[in-house]
Formats: structure tokens, sequence, C-alpha cells
């Protein structure tokens, strides 16, 4: 059976003819009343009455999404375009922990027009080929659609259909119960719908879709990963302006040993926790430099238990940072393992163990009270010390092991989703009547 037949037997089934114009009305409209979506039809028949300025700029109509029989939800991240606005994208994710397909295969999608009656109507774009795309594990998914023209601005019904179903929902034992319930559609399979624009001026561009070939991974990247690069990124030279106002201290301090005495008795300075010693902040921040840009920098021999060093400035995480990371003939799921079960405690330990001698030779710490007067201007330059190398360790750390692992962990999502993205054309069906 062609395409054409297919689209025919599509809409007499569900009443998308011209003969059941008032019954169909009828069917959607409940259909949105019933999945949430009432607020989503009207925004959709709004700006379609409007013909201008909202049909022209706005390109999603809702942003979260509910699966009809599993109870699923979802948010929509956006609608892409590229430059030529003949190839859009719209991508949604599914919570981490949400149990779903991660093959293309499993998944179909239906592409209706909405006039401003908030009927359905003909798709006006034409030449549109469609492919479901799953993007690895990570609980992302997204239908590509490719036209032969620019898309016209035109509010379209894009409907997805899970033909496995991995969870499950106790309202799914009724189906009369079910949100599709004057839908056979709805209630036989698990969908949902998104009501989109890809024509208005609204979509965002998205370089990937400029290539000759889509790139999933590079699609991925630019959609999901490069916004949380970016937070983790400026989490990361926030912490060097933290770790170099710490070693400030540790230099203070450590000058205040000199000058601080109690009856000539004064403090020798103790020796630096080997995990600490010889580190340095280089660069600048972005508000000392006349760019905005910050070139912060830590310079040091000693990487924390559990920590890694990656030179975060210089790349990112499209191309990757594990291949110069781990070593030459390990793979990095183990590599990354091993790192992570060392101890991170490590550093804190070395600076509880550091000796407070005194000039005579006495131990301030063992050899007097801490409530002993006479001893205090000496136990606060202690204090102080012994606090501004816990606060550097303690953001070292931070720095090493927890963001670094946050950066790396997108390269990990990155290489799933070249590993085993995947992306289908058969189920796609555009209704035209």
């Amino acid at each position: 059976m062609g395409i054409k037949d297919k689209a025919k037997a599509f809409s007499k089934k569900f009443k998308l003819d011209s003969h059941h114009a008032i019954e169909r009305f009828g069917i959607f409209f409940s259909v949105f009343v019933v999945t949430g979506l009432v607020g989503v039809a009207a925004a959709a028949a709004s700006a379609a009455k409007a013909g201008s300025e909202s049909l022209a700029s706005t390109a999603l109509y809702n942003h979260q999404f509910e699966t009809s029989k599993t109870k699923l939800k979802g948010e929509i991240d956006g609608v892409y375009v590229n430059e030529s606005r003949t190839r859009a994208l719209a991508v949604m994710h599914f919570p981490a922990t949400a149990a779903i397909s991660y093959s293309a295969a499993d998944y179909q999608a239906f592409l209706l027009g909405i006039d401003e009656r908030n009927q359905m109507t003909k798709v006006s774009t034409p030449g549109i080929e469609g492919h479901f795309v799953a993007f690895g594990s990570t609980g992302y998914v997204g239908v590509l659609l490719e036209a032969d023209e620019p898309f016209t601005p035109q509010i379209l019904n894009l409907t997805i259909r899970a033909n496995k179903e991995l969870s499950f929902n106790e309202r799914q034992q009724d189906t009369g119960s079910t949100t599709a319930a004057s839908d056979a559609s709805f209630s036989k399979y698990d969908q949902w719908r998104i009501i989109m624009n890809p024509g208005a001026t609204g979509a965002q561009h998205l370089k990937s879709l400029d290539a000759k070939n889509f790139d999933i991974a590079h699609a991925y990247y630019e959609v999901a990963v490069a916004p949380q690069e970016k937070e983790t990124r400026d989490k990361l030279d926030s912490k060097l302006l933290e770790m170099r106002s710490n070693l400030q201290q540790i230099t203070s301090y450590t000058k205040e040993l000199e000058t601080t005495k109690v009856d000539g008795l004064f403090l020798r300075p103790p020796e630096v926790p080997p995990a600490v010693a010889g580190d340095e902040i280089v660069g600048s921040s972005a508000s000392e430099t006349s760019d905005g840009v910050s070139s912060l920098e830590l310079k040091t021999s000693n990487v924390v238990p559990g920590g890694f060093e990656v030179n975060w400035r210089s790349g990112d995480v499209y191309s990757g940072y594990l291949d110069a990371l781990v070593p030459r003939g390990e793979n990095y799921v183990n590599y990354l393992s091993s790192v992570q079960k060392q101890e991170s405690d490590g550093v804190t330990q070395q600076i509880s163990d550091m000796k407070w001698v005194l000039s005579n030779g006495s131990d301030l710490k063992h050899d007097y009270q801490s409530s002993d007067v006479t001893m205090r201007p000496l136990i606060n330059v202690m204090n102080n010390l012994s606090q501004a190398y816990t606060n550097y360790a303690k953001n070292k750390t931070n720095y090493q092991s927890d963001l670094m692992f946050e950066l790396l962990s997108y390269d990990v999502q990155l290489r799933d989703v070249q590993a085993n993205g995947s992306t289908n054309s058969d189920g796609f069906l555009i209704t035209n009547y």
C-alpha cells in the first residue's frame, strides 16, 4: 500500500475525511479536554485566527505532555530549524527514570494541520518527509521533518505513538477510563501530542541541522548538552575564584605566624600538605579582563583522590575530553569507575595531621589547652590558617572531583547517543485530505 493509500485509510479509520467534519471536531476537542490540552488548543486556535503576529512567531504551543495510556509525563525542549528553514526538529524528553523504549523503530508519528476553526486540515508545506529520532538511552526523543521548501507558518498537530509500552499504569486496566475515551487510537495505543509551528520565527536555529546529513550526536549536544556544559563551566570558573581567595588567605595567615607572638613564642610555618603544596591559580577573572573572558587556571602537580585533571577551557564536550584523559589500552568505563573509588577524604586528613610547632619546640595543639587565655593569639592564627587550608582543600576537591566528573558525564552521554542513537522513517505519516 502506497503512502497516499495509507493516508486515505488512516483518514477514513479515524474519521478524518470530509464527511465527518462536525464529528471530527467533537472528537479532537474531546481529546484536547481529556488530555489536558485545552489551553494548547485555545492557544493554537487563537494564533491561527490572529493570522499574523502570533502565528508568525510562535513555534511551540505546549511545553509538557503526558502519554495517553502509561501516563508518563515529559517536557518538550523546543522546535529547531536549519538556516534555510527546510529542516525542523522537535525535541522532547522523559525523566531519566522513565521506562521507555530507546529504539526509534518502536515509535510512529502522524502529522496534520490545524486551521483557524481549530479543525484538522491539510499540511500546507509540500514534500515533507519525517523521521523519528531516539537519542540513545538518554530519555530524549524527537521528530525530524525535512521539506522541499521552507516551512509555511502553520499550526501542526504532531501525534506520536509508542508501539512498545514498557511502563504500566493502573488506569490502563479500564480502557473506558483512559484519556482517549473518545478517540480509538488513544485508547489502543500510548500516544501524545505536540502542537507546533516550525514555520514560525520563534523556531530556534540549530547549526547541526545545516549539515548535509543529519548528525544525531551533534543535534543532541546542541539541544541537551551545551546548556548544561555552560552551567558547569561557569561553576568551574567560580570555583577557581574561591580557590584563589583561599590561597591568598593562606599566604596572609602564614605571614602572620612571623608577627604574632606571646612572650617571645611564635608558631613556625607548618609543612604544607602534599595535596596543596605548590598549587597556584593563574590568569585573570572575567571582571579583570577587557574582553570579559576569564583565563583562570589551576596549576598543580597533585590531583586530589577521586579527581581528574581536565584542560576544559581549550575544548568542549562535543570535541571530547575522555580520549585525552583515559590511559591508552583502558576503556573509559573502567577508568572512571576506578578513579571514583579512590578515598576522597585523603586531603582533609592531611590537613588534620598538620603539626603546629612553637619556636621553643613545643606543640601548640597537644601541649597547651585550647582554653588557655595566654596562648589565645597563637591559637587564633593557627585556627585561621588551618581553616584556610581546609577551605582550599574542600574547594579543590569539589573542582577536580565533583565538577570535573560532571563535565565528563556529559561526554559519556554523548558517546551513548553516538553509539546507540537511532532514526526511523517507516512510521511517519502525513494525513492530507
